[in-house]
């Protein structure tokens, strides 16, 4: 539970009570942790999250990533071009919309993935070692819960990006499994 202050007035130690409080320091708590694992390979969690959707979606534009994650195209340029800078990443004209720009993992924009996921994933342990399976489980399912109540991210976050790249042999629709 949060700390309260006897002398604090009610109303603010009631709001220190509430579950959005923790929720939001929940957040902050997590991009610091976060934050301290992904900075000794000088990557962002922003960053980081940019080197997984190409990952899992492929090159994508500047715009496609902006919305895929949800945010203003902005942020996503300023994690693109320091992962340009690193040499994490790699820009290409679309080899059907050649005035689109496609950004794309480079070898060792995903060595840096991997170091990263790494890490990532020793702070999910800490997170289910510090739960216990079960409430692991549990937290898991409802923040998802919440997320989807409170309209979390815009449709298009769910999709791959607005101008494909198929490679021969590659599905064309993702959600067949065929």
């Amino acid at each position: 539970m949060p700390p309260t202050s006897p002398g604090a007035d009610p109303a603010a130690n009631e709001h220190e009570n509430r579950l959005e409080h923790a929720l939001w320091q929940l957040s902050r708590t997590m991009v610091k942790v976060l934050d301290d694992e992904l900075g000794p390979l000088r990557l962002t969690i922003t960053q980081f999250g940019t080197l997984n959707r190409l990952l899992v979606y492929g090159p994508m534009s500047t715009a496609d990533l902006a919305r895929n994650f949800g945010l203003r195209p902005q942020t996503i340029a300023q994690a693109v071009t320091a992962l340009l800078d690193a040499g994490f990443v790699q820009r290409r004209p679309h080899p059907v919309h050649k005035r689109v720009l496609l950004i794309e993992l480079t070898d060792v924009g995903r060595r840096a993935w991997e170091d990263g996921d790494r890490r990532v994933a020793s702070v999910e342990n800490r997170l289910r070692d510090s739960l216990g399976e079960r409430a692991y489980r549990a937290m898991h399912r409802d923040a998802w819960k919440i997320i989807e109540a409170f309209g979390g991210l815009p449709d298009e976050a769910s999709a791959g990006p607005l101008w494909p790249v198929h490679q021969r042999g590659d599905r064309l629709n993702r959600d067949d499994p065929a």
